[in-house]
């Protein structure tokens, strides 16, 4: 049985490798039930160390005390009393697809038991392997286990920064107390030896940390790293309900219009509220392929948002609203209240499969002023739907619009301001309805009057002809003033649709070509809606917009195709790669330098050299040599490395030393060929011990020395 150092460390290895998993549930949420399994691991096999008949019992019991760690920690609603129920045992078994469901939701998840208890499971796992590995293979090899858990994590969201750094030091720890050797025989000769597994541990870590941020560094595209969630979420089935854009003229009509939708409170002003965000367009439909998410416990603005955000909040009763889609803000964070909520994150899009009675509702509002957002370009990189094809005369009108002005948000204001005042808006009943190219048409060519649905969709697609990406928003108007009791009331009559633009830095920014004036409300302070009433009014005509200059690339920053560090990391990347070839090829080539060196001295020489390659190649399967050692020492030093024809071997060398020195005269050529001889067949001794073992003893780097 190993020692307990390797033990730990190998136990350690998993508990580290279940802690990578802290981005997706937080590590409040994994830190008993993670250590709970690793304890568990080790004081089985403290047991088993105390009670030797249990050794070939040692798997299951590992096993038995995880999973009751794992029911204890996560899953103690299930037990009665703390005892494990038959619902406990389904419990475990619904967690051998929770992996599934985890990627099926924003992140941080909810800490649900639900979800949680696959990460348990998963380091239980290597625990058990690693415990049994540890006793039938190289010790690096009982290793793998714990990093195959952190490769896991890391295709749920990969680490960076300080936590990737104390992920890889502390793994370089473990490879350190797994490689140190058991023995120290004596301690002059072993002081620089037991320091040798920490250096190397130490030069694996640095490698692994310089070329992983070397290679993220030159990225040139700037990509998110991969993970499992793009794949999963997107093959997830998802419902199909009414579009709100569909229900829009049945609201708005004046049988409907007083009709109360929901009822709001929140003590921070709100300008709007949105059902669902569609940019995906066929000609006839307005959609989304964006797929939904279970709503985690803490969404946060995603990376096109890079000002600073405050946050808000409200409580929403609905009333007369037909589900799933509830009332939202553009980035919401949180949602309590209602029974699992999903998202579409890039649309902001909330739906519940049952409506709540109440729900309180957090979210975070970028913190943005008029001047910033005329001077800002648009998203280079949004995320939308296809549009398909335009006709020549919407293009064409498009162009007439802008009168070719590069796409900048001050450009999207000029478009916005073409429709108000170019088109009406719709009072009379019935109202138009439709938002397929032939209502846009009739509504962009032949001057018939829109509601906000041909406003905003007849935006979109005039914005995206000219590069400026939107999108098509359905919800409701916030009414200007509360009930007496304190809340808003939002009725059928507020319900429409704008369009939303994606500017750089700021993400999606909502207008109104309806205009607003013509329903006769007024802007409400403090929202979005007053900022771009203020930037509105600075915006001069089309024919007087100027493009905004564009900077001539620096000295030296041609071709770059990102704006990375100030260190030269390509310097670094490639130092670092140079080591790594240099152990891997630079050892084995200087010790078989060595030995044709030793081999081709003369005399007595060449015999002493044959003693001192034996010596050496021992040294790097793991025998310790000290000094003062005979060959025939050395042979019962590696009793347990060497077999009988390496035996044969060790006693041919130790017969030509003799010889040698104690013959009194000089060795001759027969005397060093049959020495090394015996180095030959020491070496093919060697070969059969495992594989990994022989390429370990090929790296090793302490021989040299």
């Amino acid at each position: 049985m190993n020692s307990r150092r390797r033990v730990l460390a190998v136990v350690a290895a998993a508990v580290l490798g279940g802690f990578c998993f802290a981005p997706v549930f937080g590590l409040t949420a994994l830190l008993l039930p993670v250590l709970a399994v690793g304890a568990a691991a080790y004081a089985v096999t403290e047991l088993c160390r105390l009670r030797a008949g249990l050794v070939p019992w040692r798997p299951l019991l590992v096993v038995v005390a995880g999973l009751l760690a794992v029911v204890e920690t996560v899953l103690r609603a299930t037990t009665q009393v703390g005892v494990p129920t038959v619902e406990s045992l389904r419990a475990l078994g619904r967690g051998l697809t929770a992996w599934q469901s985890t990627l099926e939701s924003t992140w941080p998840a909810r800490p649900d038991p639900a979800l949680v208890v696959f990460v348990p499971l998963l380091v239980l796992l290597a625990c058990l392997l690693a415990v049994e590995l540890l006793d039938r293979a190289p010790p690096m090899v009982a290793v793998l286990p714990g990093l195959v858990v952190a490769g896991v994590a890391q295709l749920y969201i990969a680490l960076s920064g300080a936590a990737a750094l104390v992920v890889a030091l502390g793994y370089g720890l473990v490879l350190a107390a797994v490689l140190a050797p058991d023995r120290q025989p004596r301690r002059q000769a072993t002081v620089t030896r037991s320091f040798a597994p920490v250096v190397a541990a130490a030069v694996l870590t640095v490698l692994a940390v310089v070329g992983s941020v070397a290679l993220s560094a030159l990225d040139p595209v700037g990509r998110s790293p991969y993970t499992l969630q793009q794949v999963q979420s997107a093959a997830a089935p998802t419902a199909r309900y009414a579009n709100p854009l569909d229900e829009l003229a049945s609201r708005i009509s004046p049988r409907n219009a007083r009709t109360v939708v929901f009822r709001y409170q929140s003590p921070q002003p709100v300008a709007r509220w949105r059902q669902i965000a569609l940019d995906d367009f066929d000609g006839v439909n307005w959609t989304t392929g964006h797929p939904f998410l279970r709503l985690g416990s803490d969404l946060r603005p995603g990376p096109d948002v890079r000002v600073d955000t405050t946050p808000q909040e409200a409580v929403v009763e609905p009333k007369a609203l037909s589900g799933p889609w509830l009332p939202g803000q553009l980035l919401p964070s949180s949602v309590r209240g209602a029974e699992d909520p999903q998202i579409e994150p890039i649309g902001g899009t909330l739906v519940s499969a049952k409506v709540p009675d109440r729900y309180e509702l957090t979210w975070s509002k970028p913190t943005v002023d008029a001047n910033l957002l005329l001077r800002a370009g648009v998203d280079p990189q949004p995320q939308l739907g296809e549009l398909g094809a335009i006709p020549n005369e919407v293009s064409a009108l498009a162009t007439q619009a802008l009168a070719d002005r590069r796409a900048t948000f001050e450009t999207a204001l000029v478009l916005e301001s073409f429709l108000r005042k170019r088109y009406k808006l719709a009072g009379d009943d019935p109202l138009p309805t439709g938002h397929g190219w032939p209502q846009l048409r009739r509504f962009l060519l032949d001057g018939e009057p829109g509601t906000s649905e041909q406003f905003a969709a007849a935006y979109v697609v005039l914005a995206r002809a000219n590069g400026i990406p939107a999108r098509l928003v359905v919800g409701f108007r916030a009414p200007v003033k509360p009930d007496p009791d304190g809340w808003y009331t939002v009725r059928n009559g507020d319900a429409f649709a704008w369009p939303e633009v994606a500017v750089d830095g700021v993400g999606w920014w909502p207008l109104d070509p309806a205009g607003r004036a013509t329903t006769g409300r007024s802007a409400i302070g403090g929202t979005e809606a007053e900022v771009t009433d203020e930037a509105r009014a600075a915006v001069p005509p089309a024919n007087e917009v100027e493009d905004p200059e564009v900077a001539p690339p620096a000295a030296g920053e041609e071709g770059r195709g990102w704006d990375g560090f100030d260190v030269p990391m390509l310097g670094v990347f490639g130092f670092s790669a140079g080591l790594l070839v240099l152990w891997l090829a630079g050892v084995p080539l200087l010790k078989f330098l060595r030995a044709l060196r030793r081999r081709r001295r003369p005399g007595d020489a060449a015999v002493v050299g044959a003693w001192a390659e034996v010596r050496d190649r021992l040294r790097a399967h793991g025998v310790p040599v000290t000094r003062g050692m005979t060959v025939r020492d050395l042979a019962a030093a590696a009793a347990d490395v060497t077999d009988a024809r390496a035996d044969a071997g060790l006693a041919t060398v130790a017969n030509s030393v003799d010889r040698a020195l104690w013959s009194g005269g000089s060795a001759g050529p027969e005397i060093a060929k049959q020495a090394w001889d015996g180095v030959r067949e020491v070496r093919r001794g060697l070969r059969s011990r495992p594989w990994l073992v022989r390429l370990q003893a090929a790296l090793e780097f302490r021989s040299l020395f």
